[in-house]
């Protein structure tokens, strides 16, 4: 952890916390690629483009793990919930089987060989993991002898941690051996990428486009090659698979535009006028669900996210604990009384100046997991 690094960070966050009203300007998004109704034979164009960036071996899927199984009444991973089913396959075993069916959907043999050899693509898979689980994952796909994938593609990286600061700027002091520190959000996942050389390993490999998701929605279309086929063919820099918002209250993110840029307004920010706006048909404008589901180009990644990073951070008012100085203890504090630092991933979207957005089926792709059995689903 780079102390001046997060004081820049906090800096940057509290110099901003004002600088976007969002209430008037934003616009529903001005194209959307809808491959529900799309013909079949300009789908299969797009997932051509798809296909062969798979098959030359430039594209990786980015899973993010670094979340606990909490609410799901599970003390781990969540990647390691078993959900029960006749298969008995955890979360992480249902990903993994996904990506290898898709290295062996699109293995050939290659026509310079003579002993007949098939050739496979080589998919990587970073895996984030965070300072709770990560040996705890890395053990458990040794365990599991990596579910049959091939242990030199999967990578582990650890997701970052920012320290808490005072409202004045000041460092917490949680224990007398410990900094208050926590996760720095699903954004994290750049950086973090970069200190763990990932980044420097996409390239060595010749990796050029990556699809990153969360692990908690198990119908994931892993390397999608029509949603990554469409952003190819756009030359996005970025892009985000949406579903349609199933009604007015339903509490996803939305995609939005502002001056030409793609932005994601999170369901408790978004103003009621604009979250409840339609169409004649009745269909939402602002309509297009944020499932955390997201292409980004490497090149992308590399000269524009990471050297703008600091100016992406917000910050978040919570209650902190604290060392009190005279009794030596940690006091768990009843009202806010700091500062939090993170980042989501869909933050760094606006500086992205060619972006793609592709509707899906909700009832083909989006299933999260969340919650118990039993309890009310809540997205």
């Amino acid at each position: 952890m780079d102390i001046g690094l997060s004081l820049s960070h906090l800096k940057c966050a509290l110099e901003s916390s004002d600088a976007i009203e969002v209430a008037k300007d934003f616009q529903p998004v001005s194209s959307v690629i809808d491959m529900i109704s799309m013909t079949s034979g300009r789908k299969e164009l797009t997932g051509n483009v798809g296909r062969e960036a798979i098959k030359q071996s430039k594209v990786a899927a980015v899973i993010m793990s670094g979340g606990q199984g909490t609410r799901l009444g599970f003390k781990g991973p969540k990647g390691m919930y078993n959900l029960n089913m006749p298969s008995q396959k955890t979360i992480f075993q249902i990903h993994i089987e996904k990506i290898l069916r898709m290295k062996k959907l699109f293995s050939s043999s290659d026509p310079n060989a003579t002993d007949g050899i098939a050739f496979s693509p080589s998919i990587p898979i970073y895996i984030m993991t965070s300072n709770l689980n990560h040996h705890i994952i890395i053990d458990f796909f040794k365990d599991n002898s990596y579910f049959g994938y091939p242990p030199q593609d999967i990578v582990f990286f650890e997701q970052g941690v920012e320290p808490s600061f005072t409202h004045d700027g000041k460092i917490i002091i949680e224990s007398e051996s410990t900094l208050s520190l926590s996760p720095d959000g699903n954004g994290g996942i750049y950086r973090a990428l970069l200190v763990a050389g990932c980044i420097d390993d996409m390239i060595l490999r010749g990796v050029e486009h990556l699809h990153i998701y969360g692990i908690d929605n198990v119908l994931t279309k892993a390397v999608d090659p029509y949603f990554i086929g469409a952003c190819i063919h756009n030359q996005a820099e970025v892009g985000n698979k949406v579903v349609w918002r199933a009604s007015k209250g339903e509490k996803v993110g939305v995609t939005a535009q502002l001056d030409g840029r793609m932005h994601i307004l999170e369901y408790s920010e978004i103003p009621q006028q604009l979250a409840e706006s339609s169409d004649s048909n009745g269909k939402l404008l602002f309509g297009a669900a944020n499932i955390c589901n997201h292409y980004v180009s490497v090149r992308f990644l590399s000269e524009v996210i990471l050297p703008n990073l600091s100016s992406t951070y917000h910050i978040a008012k919570k209650k902190i604990p604290y060392m009190d100085v005279d009794t030596r203890h940690t006091v768990d504090p009843s009202s806010i009384n700091g500062l939090k630092l993170e980042m989501f991933i869909f933050d760094v979207f606006p500086l992205a100046s060619r972006w793609t957005v592709v509707e899906v089926a909700r009832e083909d792709e989006f299933a999260p997991v969340k919650n118990a059995p039993g309890s009310e689903q809540v997205y």
